[in-house]
């Protein structure tokens, strides 16, 4: 099992439009084989900072999340929105 977690920083103003994008690239993502959970988190000292806790089967169905059509069309478009870029972290169980 892979987990990987993907932080975003998101301006303030655009956080409505970053939760319609957000919330659809988890329904699909949800839908895809290989997918174990994938659940969005807000910070509770940081407004604007957000936290997807991915879990997948292996990484090469977490590689094959990162070409689907919707990562590949909705990922661009919440970078728009950020004040900072994402943090993307990949993480195997140790114990």
């Amino acid at each position: 099992m892979i987990t990987s977690t993907a932080r975003d920083y998101i301006r303030p103003e655009k956080k409505d439009e970053y939760f319609k994008l957000i919330f659809e690239l988890i329904d699909r993502t949800r839908e895809e084989k290989g997918n174990i959970s994938y659940t969005l988190y807000e910070d509770t000292e940081h407004a604007g900072e957000f936290v997807l806790i991915e879990e997948w089967e292996d990484g090469e169905v977490l590689k094959a999340h990162f070409e689907t059509e919707h990562f590949t069309r909705i990922v661009p478009q919440i970078q728009k929105l950020q004040s900072a870029p994402s943090i993307v972290n990949v993480y195997t169980k140790v114990k």
